[in-house]
């Protein structure tokens, strides 16, 4: 009986380990421009997101929220880095931004998405 205890006791310590070290979901996306969580002196002209494998165009999307609302995106395609990379066309104030996205990636039927934020401190 006492070799049982240990050996749960061992079990529920290595999944608690395991628990702690694996990431919850997955996430194709590597870093973007602005940079995630970044503080900007320069108000961005364009968003680029780049991924680990290569993004599908017409399975992606990029919504940009700011502190008077959506700002309107074109053009979204890849420069075939593995990003996506869209233009602003409204002119971007300072304060805070949301940058949501969905995107498949290359071979992989999943369709991903995510929320980041950036500030614009000044013009």
């Amino acid at each position: 009986m006492i070799k049982f205890e240990y050996k749960f006791v061992f079990v529920l310590l290595c999944s608690q380990l395991i628990g702690c070290v694996t990431n919850g979901a997955y996430s194709p996306l590597l870093r973007a421009e602005p940079e995630i969580g970044s503080e900007l002196n320069r108000a961005p002209r364009t968003l680029r997101l780049y991924f680990d494998s290569l993004p599908n165009v017409s399975q992606s999307s990029l919504r940009l929220v700011g502190p008077n609302g959506e700002h309107q995106l074109r053009g979204l395609h890849t420069m075939a880095d593995n990003d996506l990379m869209i233009e602003i066309m409204e002119p971007v104030t300072v304060g805070e931004y949301r940058l949501e996205w969905v995107t498949v990636v290359e071979n992989d039927p999943s369709t991903y998405s995510g929320v980041f934020n950036f500030t614009v401190l000044n013009r």
